[in-house]
């Protein structure tokens, strides 16, 4: 295990300048954050031209001296536009020509695998019928990205279909070959225990990692409840074969612009450091 962090952990700085904060501070690797209308990376340029994108990444990367861990993309805007499981034919079929986009970006620049969102429940046809939309769709991607050599996982976050650790374990159940990025905190935030999340560890191929509590997406470490010594041997145990991404992330959704970033990522980084050994 090495340590990462999320490029989009510094919205306010271009993505060469996040790229060499994180240099700075002495974390090896990076996350590459591509979400539609956010910071940085946009999907709809890397659809574009694939190529020209991850030469761009890789100026960054190599003048920062990283390596890249994850790409981690939505295909559109915000959790609703053009999820995996869009209500619209036409768009879920437009992802799987951006996916193949994303997995030639990702091939480029040397990642492990790509993250993506695992949708979201949808009123019309209710969460059942939204779950199996999900299924469905992510059973035709994870091929896209295991032809090309590369794991393919989703973060089980609030306000999406996997969203309690049940469901997030049904979904990789029923998707052969589909892995977690595993974020305790969205499930912790929810209500959940830490002993809730524990049986889903077997299932990462990615880890985010940031301090949390009942009710908070993100909090400091003097008033998170996260147990990282316990979480890191659990992934241990477990024979985790990925990297332990630090995301904390400054943004109004759910509160997530409450605490010091730069500080809170260099106090976990060090905790981290300890126990990856």
């Amino acid at each position: 295990m090495e340590l990462t962090c999320t490029s989009f952990s510094f919205p306010l700085l271009s993505f060469e300048d996040a790229a060499k904060v994180i240099a700075l501070i002495g974390i090896p690797k990076i996350d590459i954050g591509a979400h539609q209308g956010g910071c940085h990376i946009q999907p709809s340029e890397i659809e574009e031209n694939p190529q020209e994108v991850a030469d761009r990444i890789n100026r960054a990367v190599g003048a920062a001296g990283l390596r890249v861990s994850d790409l981690f993309a939505t295909f559109g805007e915000g959790f609703r536009d053009r999820p995996v499981n869009s209500l619209i034919a036409s768009e879920r079929e437009a992802n799987q020509k951006r996916m193949r986009a994303l997995v030639k970006t990702a091939k480029a620049i040397g990642a492990g695998g790509i993250s993506l969102l695992p949708g979201v429940p949808w009123d019309e046809i209710g969460q059942e019928k939204s779950f199996d939309l999900s299924v469905r769709e992510l059973t035709r991607l994870v091929p896209i990205a295991h032809d090309a050599g590369l794991r393919f996982s989703v973060e089980a976050h609030l306000d999406s279909v996997a969203e309690t650790p049940e469901l997030a374990l049904e979904l990789v159940q029923r998707v052969p070959g589909l892995k977690l990025t595993l974020d305790y905190s969205h499930f912790i935030a929810n209500g959940y225990e830490p002993e809730d999340v524990h049986p889903l560890v077997p299932h990462a191929g990615h880890f985010h990692a940031r301090q949390c509590r009942r009710g908070q997406l993100q909090e400091s470490h003097r008033n998170g409840v996260l147990d990282f010594a316990d979480i890191v041997a659990r992934l241990k145990a477990a024979r985790y074969p990925g990297d332990i991404c630090i995301e904390y992330t400054w943004q109004e959704w759910r509160g997530a612009n409450n605490v010091d970033v730069m500080m809170e990522t260099i106090l976990l980084r060090d905790q981290l450091r300890q126990l990856i050994g």
